[in-house]
Protein backbone atom coordinates (compact mmCIF):
# COMPACT_ATOMS: atom_id res chain seq x y z
CA UNK A 1 0.00 0.00 0.00
CA UNK A 2 2.89 2.54 -0.23
CA UNK A 3 2.04 5.38 -2.13
CA UNK A 4 4.45 8.10 -1.52
CA UNK A 5 8.06 7.47 -1.25
CA UNK A 6 8.90 11.57 -0.54
CA UNK A 7 11.41 10.73 2.33
CA UNK A 8 13.68 8.52 0.02
CA UNK A 9 14.73 12.14 -2.42
CA UNK A 10 17.59 12.45 -0.38
CA UNK A 11 19.08 9.04 0.09
CA UNK A 12 22.63 8.54 -0.88
CA UNK A 13 22.45 5.52 -2.86
CA UNK A 14 25.80 5.75 -4.68
CA UNK A 15 27.05 2.38 -3.48
CA UNK A 16 24.15 0.47 -3.81
CA UNK A 17 24.41 -2.41 -6.04
CA UNK A 18 21.11 -3.90 -6.13
CA UNK A 19 17.18 -2.37 -6.02
CA UNK A 20 16.10 -5.95 -6.83
CA UNK A 21 12.70 -5.84 -6.04
CA UNK A 22 12.54 -2.31 -4.31
CA UNK A 23 8.74 -1.48 -5.22
CA UNK A 24 7.63 -5.00 -5.88
CA UNK A 25 3.88 -5.08 -5.93
CA UNK A 26 3.36 -1.46 -4.70
CA UNK A 27 0.30 -1.21 -6.75
CA UNK A 28 -0.79 2.23 -4.99
CA UNK A 29 2.32 3.62 -6.07
CA UNK A 30 2.49 6.33 -8.81
CA UNK A 31 4.61 9.09 -7.89
CA UNK A 32 8.25 8.20 -8.25
CA UNK A 33 9.46 11.95 -8.60
CA UNK A 34 11.85 11.81 -5.36
CA UNK A 35 13.80 8.91 -7.16
CA UNK A 36 15.11 11.77 -9.69
CA UNK A 37 17.96 12.45 -8.36
CA UNK A 38 19.34 9.08 -7.21
CA UNK A 39 22.80 8.43 -8.50
CA UNK A 40 22.45 4.36 -8.92
CA UNK A 41 26.11 4.47 -11.47
CA UNK A 42 27.18 1.39 -9.45
CA UNK A 43 23.92 -0.27 -9.46
CA UNK A 44 23.76 -3.92 -11.20
CA UNK A 45 20.42 -5.43 -10.83
CA UNK A 46 17.34 -3.11 -11.28
CA UNK A 47 15.40 -6.83 -11.70
CA UNK A 48 11.49 -5.91 -10.60
CA UNK A 49 12.35 -2.53 -8.94
CA UNK A 50 8.79 -1.54 -10.23
CA UNK A 51 7.13 -4.98 -10.91
CA UNK A 52 3.38 -5.15 -10.07
CA UNK A 53 3.17 -0.88 -9.73
CA UNK A 54 -0.08 -1.18 -11.52
CA UNK A 55 -0.30 2.24 -11.31
CA UNK A 56 2.77 3.90 -12.25
CA UNK A 57 2.62 5.88 -15.86
CA UNK A 58 5.20 8.59 -15.41
CA UNK A 59 8.75 7.15 -15.30
CA UNK A 60 10.21 10.82 -16.49
CA UNK A 61 11.82 10.93 -13.10
CA UNK A 62 14.39 7.74 -14.13
CA UNK A 63 15.21 9.58 -17.33
CA UNK A 64 18.49 10.93 -15.88
CA UNK A 65 19.66 7.83 -14.27
CA UNK A 66 23.08 6.62 -15.07
CA UNK A 67 22.60 2.48 -15.83
CA UNK A 68 25.64 1.87 -17.26
CA UNK A 69 26.84 -0.88 -15.26
CA UNK A 70 23.30 -2.67 -14.73
CA UNK A 71 22.95 -5.96 -16.22
CA UNK A 72 19.75 -7.34 -14.47
CA UNK A 73 17.05 -5.39 -16.12
CA UNK A 74 14.51 -8.32 -15.79
CA UNK A 75 10.86 -7.75 -14.80
CA UNK A 76 11.88 -4.05 -13.83
CA UNK A 77 8.60 -2.73 -15.02
CA UNK A 78 6.20 -6.11 -15.44
CA UNK A 79 2.88 -5.42 -14.36
CA UNK A 80 3.12 -1.59 -15.13
CA UNK A 81 -0.30 -1.32 -16.99
CA UNK A 82 -0.62 2.14 -17.48
CA UNK A 83 2.73 2.70 -18.56
CA UNK A 84 2.81 3.96 -22.49
CA UNK A 85 5.61 6.21 -22.54
CA UNK A 86 9.07 5.10 -22.35
CA UNK A 87 10.92 7.99 -23.49
CA UNK A 88 12.74 8.68 -20.79
CA UNK A 89 14.70 5.48 -20.95
CA UNK A 90 15.75 6.64 -24.77
CA UNK A 91 19.26 7.65 -23.52
CA UNK A 92 19.64 4.91 -21.19
CA UNK A 93 23.12 3.03 -22.26
CA UNK A 94 22.04 -0.65 -21.44
CA UNK A 95 25.30 -1.88 -22.92
CA UNK A 96 25.88 -3.72 -20.18
CA UNK A 97 22.51 -5.46 -19.72
CA UNK A 98 22.80 -9.19 -20.38
CA UNK A 99 18.92 -9.79 -18.75
CA UNK A 100 15.65 -8.31 -20.20
CA UNK A 101 13.77 -11.32 -19.65
CA UNK A 102 10.56 -9.81 -18.93
CA UNK A 103 11.16 -6.41 -18.42
CA UNK A 104 7.71 -4.99 -20.28
CA UNK A 105 5.92 -8.07 -19.10
CA UNK A 106 1.92 -6.94 -19.06
CA UNK A 107 2.65 -3.82 -19.97
CA UNK A 108 -0.52 -3.45 -21.69
CA UNK A 109 -0.64 0.40 -22.23
CA UNK A 110 2.46 -0.05 -24.28
CA UNK A 111 2.52 0.79 -27.93
CA UNK A 112 5.66 3.09 -28.98
CA UNK A 113 8.68 1.21 -28.26
CA UNK A 114 10.91 3.62 -30.55
CA UNK A 115 12.40 4.64 -27.35
CA UNK A 116 14.53 1.80 -27.37
CA UNK A 117 15.72 1.83 -31.19
CA UNK A 118 19.11 3.00 -30.16
CA UNK A 119 19.66 0.67 -27.25
CA UNK A 120 23.00 -1.00 -27.81
CA UNK A 121 21.55 -4.71 -26.31
CA UNK A 122 24.80 -6.55 -28.03
CA UNK A 123 25.76 -8.33 -24.89
CA UNK A 124 22.47 -9.09 -23.90
CA UNK A 125 21.65 -13.19 -23.97
CA UNK A 126 18.08 -13.08 -22.50
CA UNK A 127 15.14 -11.24 -23.67
CA UNK A 128 12.35 -14.18 -22.85
CA UNK A 129 9.06 -12.12 -22.36
CA UNK A 130 9.85 -9.08 -23.00
CA UNK A 131 7.41 -7.97 -24.17
CA UNK A 132 4.66 -10.13 -23.72
CA UNK A 133 0.93 -9.08 -23.12
CA UNK A 134 1.67 -5.72 -24.14
CA UNK A 135 -1.60 -5.25 -25.96
CA UNK A 136 -0.94 -2.15 -27.07
CA UNK A 137 1.75 -3.15 -29.52
CA UNK A 138 1.60 -2.99 -33.02
CA UNK A 139 5.12 -1.92 -34.54
CA UNK A 140 8.21 -3.53 -33.79
CA UNK A 141 9.97 -2.08 -36.59
CA UNK A 142 12.28 0.29 -33.94
CA UNK A 143 14.09 -2.81 -32.57
CA UNK A 144 15.42 -3.48 -36.88
CA UNK A 145 18.54 -2.46 -36.01
CA UNK A 146 19.18 -4.06 -32.72
CA UNK A 147 22.50 -6.46 -31.89
CA UNK A 148 20.89 -9.44 -30.68
CA UNK A 149 23.93 -12.23 -31.60
CA UNK A 150 24.63 -13.14 -28.44
CA UNK A 151 21.35 -13.60 -26.93
CA UNK A 152 20.13 -17.35 -26.88
CA UNK A 153 16.55 -16.72 -25.53
CA UNK A 154 14.25 -15.20 -27.27
CA UNK A 155 11.26 -17.16 -25.56
CA UNK A 156 7.85 -15.76 -26.18
CA UNK A 157 9.39 -12.52 -26.49
CA UNK A 158 6.18 -11.41 -27.85
CA UNK A 159 3.78 -13.62 -26.66
CA UNK A 160 0.15 -12.62 -26.55
CA UNK A 161 1.22 -9.18 -28.52
CA UNK A 162 -2.11 -9.78 -30.64
CA UNK A 163 -1.41 -6.71 -32.55
CA UNK A 164 2.26 -7.73 -34.03
CA UNK A 165 1.67 -8.83 -36.78
CA UNK A 166 4.55 -8.08 -38.99
CA UNK A 167 7.66 -10.13 -37.93
CA UNK A 168 9.53 -8.84 -41.07
CA UNK A 169 11.63 -5.76 -38.88
CA UNK A 170 13.46 -8.70 -37.22
CA UNK A 171 14.57 -10.14 -41.01
CA UNK A 172 18.14 -8.68 -40.25
CA UNK A 173 18.50 -9.87 -36.63
CA UNK A 174 22.07 -12.28 -36.52
CA UNK A 175 20.38 -15.17 -34.64
CA UNK A 176 22.53 -18.61 -35.33
CA UNK A 177 19.47 -21.23 -35.42
CA UNK A 178 21.28 -23.14 -32.83
CA UNK A 179 20.18 -19.74 -30.56
CA UNK A 180 17.06 -19.40 -31.50
CA UNK A 181 14.13 -20.01 -29.59
CA UNK A 182 10.57 -19.14 -30.34
CA UNK A 183 10.22 -15.22 -30.59
CA UNK A 184 5.81 -15.32 -30.57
Amino acid sequence: SINDITPLKNWNVLNSESFAGMFYKCSSLSDISPLKNWNVSNCKNLASMFSGCSLLSDINPLKNWNVSNCSNFDYMFSGCSLLSDISPLKNWNVSNGINFSYMFDNCSSLSNIKPLSNWNVSKCINFEYMFRECLSLSDITPLRNWNVSNCYNFDRMFLGCNLVLDLTPLDNWNVPKEKLKKIK
